[in-house]
């Protein structure tokens, strides 16, 4: 992750945190008040409810003493009932009663048809439904019940609760609505209210009510109280969505000016790792000074920027400078290789010419006597001169090492191939070889290139285990990560001696009768191959020449020349 976009991460959340934070402490606060203030308000319209109730008992008990009073001197006998009734109907008439019942040892002798739910508390102060059935279950009734002085009848006396001062209330329980103003809402909006009390916001019949409800008692039916509000007034639950809204308004107001402020700032970053980039590309080009984001000499980024070219300033001096060195080195290092080039080739060709021109000389001291010329130094003569021609062939073909025509070839059938022709061969027919298991894979290889690397190193390694008592010669080969082979021939014998780090050299040999140019071709060869060759020796005291062929791919048909050179060569 750049440092750009963790500064504007991080950016991002201190804003997100620091905005719910105050969003949160302002809902609470102002939701608070809000509801402290509704609270009181809605509160006071329940004592009013309940005060009004408290009211209507009061007043109905003091009637069902006087409706007592009237009724104890009566007779309730069969002969007296109908007496009995028409005092009673007056009495509900003049107290404005909708209904009076009187109970002796708990049967009614007023109405013994009609039964009443009762019991009915002296302490209960709301409405209550009188009967489930019959002409009273329509409606629900304030209920007043005591018994007449010095009588054992019990009076009750019921009318309608009288509408409240108050300007939307309910009464419910589990069984419907007791008492209601005319705007309160239907029984299943009044479900909703059911719970642990909290102060609403209702839209109800196109005006916005404030409304709370609690139980009136503990288990005991719920009471609705409300007010109307202004539309423009919240509620806690408006104030915590407005806060939303408003947290997210400053959050992207907030992200959006952190982004044109992280661009002003970054763009000079950006373009300083731009001219770096172009530096690491190898074009020695200096920031433009004169740029906006440059232009202030006691900014850091323009100290930064002026420091920067000036190192790539000394960078590229030093670079010009290592340049000359290492043209001055390679140059040095071409003619101290072609000294020894040339002492090297000198040598080879003068020891076979030394003896030529003393062989030569001796026939001519010979045909000066009349003496016929000794064959031995005829034959001296003819075999320096092959030999000479042995190394002008070696030079040719090291200088003029035509690149290897490249196809897919599977690397056991080619390498068995090989040393099935090897092994017919008057030099190495008689090889102590052991060949590993050759993985089943497919190489890009030119197979005469290969054929010529493995004689020369099984030649090589036939001359170093020549005076071994038990010599030992090994071909193994193995695959490197799926990219490449490694073919490997291994010998007994004394090892590299001091020319291990001029193996590749060419004309350096240890043989008396070799040219040097046996491994010289060989590297050749495996670099246009795509691999490398080198050699080592064993922990086990071995002498191992190792080299590396490319795996073929499926895209691959040929490669002429090795056109894939050497970027595929695996290490050691």
């Amino acid at each position: 992750m750049s440092i750009q976009l963790k500064i504007g991460v991080g950016f991002a959340v201190l804003i997100i945190l620091l905005t719910s934070a105050t969003s949160f402490w302002a809902a609470q606060t102002l939701g608070f008040s809000l509801e402290t203030a509704d609270l009181e308000k809605l509160q006071g319209l329940r004592r009013q409810v309940l005060q009004a109730y408290a009211a209507e008992h009061q007043a109905l008990a003091s009637m069902t003493r006087q409706v007592g009073e009237a009724l104890a001197v009566l007779d309730f006998s069969p002969g007296g009932l109908e007496e009995a009734l028409a005092v009673t109907e007056k009495l509900k008439r003049h107290l404005n009663l909708d209904w009076i019942e009187v109970y002796r040892e708990g049967i009614p002798l007023l109405y013994p048809a009609v039964r009443l739910g009762g019991p009915f508390p002296p302490s209960q102060r709301w409405p209550v439904r009188l009967a489930k059935v019959g002409p009273l279950s329509g409606s629900t009734y304030l209920v007043g019940a005591s018994r007449a002085a010095g009588s054992p009848l019990l009076v009750v006396v019921a009318r309608r609760p009288p509408p409240l001062p108050v300007p939307f209330y309910a009464v419910w329980d589990a069984e419907g609505p007791l008492d209601r103003s005319p705007d309160s809402p239907p029984l299943a909006e009044l479900r909703e209210f059911e719970g642990a009390p909290a102060t609403q916001q209702r839209l109800h019949r196109g005006r916005l009510w404030r409304l709370r409800a609690e139980p009136l008692e503990e288990g005991g039916p719920l009471l609705l109280v409300g007010y109307e509000a202004d539309l423009a007034t919240l509620s806690r639950t408006g104030v915590n969505a407005l806060m939303v809204r408003l947290a997210l308004l400053e959050v992207v107001g907030l992200l959006v000016l952190g982004y044109f402020l992280g661009r002003r700032l970054f763009n000079p970053l950006q373009k300083l790792k731009s001219g770096i980039e172009r530096v690491a590309d190898g074009h020695w080009q200096e920031l433009p000074l004169d740029d906006t984001a440059f232009r202030s000499e006691r900014d850091e980024v323009g100290v930064l920027a002026r420091s920067f070219n000036r190192m790539v300033r000394e960078l590229h001096a030093a670079q010009e400078r290592l340049l000359l060195v290492q043209g001055q080195l390679l140059q040095k290092e071409k003619m101290a290789v072609l000294g020894r080039f040339s002492a090297s080739v000198a040598h080879e060709i003068n020891n076979p010419l030394g003896t030529i021109l003393v062989t030569a000389g001796l026939l001519k001291e010979a045909a000066a006597a009349a003496r016929p010329p000794d064959p031995e130094d005829l034959e001296a003569i003819v075999e320096e001169t092959k030999r000479c021609r042995r190394i002008v062939e070696s030079l040719l073909r090291y200088a003029h090492n035509r690149p290897p025509e490249l196809s897919p070839h599977p690397l056991r059938e080619m390498v068995e191939t090989i040393l099935h022709r090897l092994a017919g061969s008057t030099t190495l027919g008689q090889l102590p070889l052991t060949t590993g298991p050759l993985p089943a894979v497919t190489v890009l290889a030119d197979p005469t290139g290969v054929s010529q690397v493995l004689r020369n190193l099984l030649e090589n390694a036939r001359d170093a285990v020549a005076g071994v008592a038990d010599p030992a010669i090994g071909l193994e080969a193995e695959t490197i990560a799926g990219e490449a082979v490694r073919l490997s021939v291994t010998d007994n014998g004394p090892g590299l001696g001091g020319m291990a780090d001029h193996l590749f050299e060419p004309l350096m040999t240890s043989k008396a009768q070799g040219t040097g140019l046996g491994l010289a071709i060989c590297q050749s060869i495996v670099e246009g191959h795509g691999g490398r060759i080198w050699a080592e020796r064993t922990p086990e005291g071995r002498t191992v020449f190792r080299f590396t062929l490319r795996l073929a791919r499926a895209t691959d048909t040929s490669d002429p020349g090795g056109k894939h050179g050497t970027a595929d060569r695996p290490d050691r």
